[in-house]
């Protein structure tokens, strides 16, 4: 959403991004971020509200070296670069100022999803597999206990399997649309087979134990997600902000004419493997239905796709 903010008598349009208690402000230039901060610092304690000031981040997106030279550094954040200042409502404790230092930083952690100044999302993979590996641990610790426990039997394999699917698998789907290399998606399957086979101690082919064991490749899941998202963004919800956003930067060109770094030729390469028609609709007779119900029908028919590939 676009913030118009009246200041001093003044329409002052900032652009930003309002998700319920986030705000995200946007600006091509530096110079701007201290005034737009501060401006929205006022607005905000007008209206009886205080921004975080230990929580707030600046991050410079895709900033080329030239512009990093232009504002007074080589490296990105470095100590040559100036630093950002907002104003506080109440003084700090020590020294007491009213004037705070807002970090700049090469990562920022938003839902779970760590972001990088040029949105590769490599970092947010290695995190995936730490707190992946983290999660493998923990089942090791509990498969311990109940073997050398008096009372309690060695777990099942079954029950192994429920353990895995409870503490490990979990970490890697929620931000799989996100992932845009296809050697990250690679090394992301590489740990959770490393992680299933030690966990159930079966080793052999990892195809076949991904089959027997009900887990779909994360190639496969990540077309899912990606189909989801098309038919949330252009059938289910056409008239929300992202889908403004979506329908505004697609670009109705062949598949082999997109840049493969853009989320379009991610979503219409997952159709395409899915063999979906982007523009059809394919729940036409439930037009009228709650979007709940579509959504539910159409993870339906991507369940019977899967299951034919």
């Amino acid at each position: 959403m676009l913030l118009l903010i009246l200041h001093l008598a003044t329409h002052i349009l900032i652009g930003g991004l309002l998700y319920v208690d986030v705000l995200a402000l946007m600006s091509t230039c530096p110079r701007e971020i201290p005034a737009i901060v501060n401006v929205c610092q006022e607005h905000s304690v007008r209206n009886c509200m205080q921004i975080n000031t230990q929580k707030t981040k600046i991050m410079a997106f895709f900033e080329t070296p030239y512009l990093q030279k232009a504002r007074g550094g080589q490296h990105q954040p470095s100590q040559t670069l100036p630093p950002f200042h907002m104003h506080a409502t109440f003084p700090t404790s020590a020294p007491r100022s009213y004037l705070i230092t807002v970090t700049e930083v090469l990562q920022f952690e938003y839902l779970g999803l760590i972001l990088d100044p040029k949105l590769t999302m490599h970092l947010a993979t290695t995190e995936v597999i730490r707190r992946a590996t983290h999660g493998h641990f923990v089942i090791q610790a509990v498969s311990c206990s109940f073997r050398y426990h008096q009372k309690s039997s060695q777990l099942t394999p079954t029950q192994n399997l429920g353990v895995w699917k409870y503490a490990v698998l979990p970490h890697f789907l929620p931000n799989l649309r996100y992932i845009q290399s296809t050697t990250d998606v690679k090394n992301l399957q590489t740990s959770l087979n490393l992680s299933l086979t030690h966990a159930l101690h079966v080793y052999g082919d990892h195809t076949a134990l991904l089959t027997d064991t009900g887990v779909s490749p994360l190639t496969l899941i990540q077309y899912t997600h990606l189909a989801q998202m098309h038919f949330r963004l252009t059938k289910t919800r056409p008239d929300t902000l992202a889908a403004t956003f979506f329908k505004t930067f697609d670009k109705s060109l062949a598949l082999s004419n997109l840049h493969p770094s853009t989320l379009d030729c991610h979503i219409r390469n997952s159709l395409h493997q899915l063999r979906i028609e982007p523009l059809l609709d394919p729940l036409p007779h439930m037009a009228t239905l709650p979007h709940t119900s579509r959504k539910r029908a159409y993870r339906n028919i991507l369940r019977t796709t899967i299951s034919t590939l």
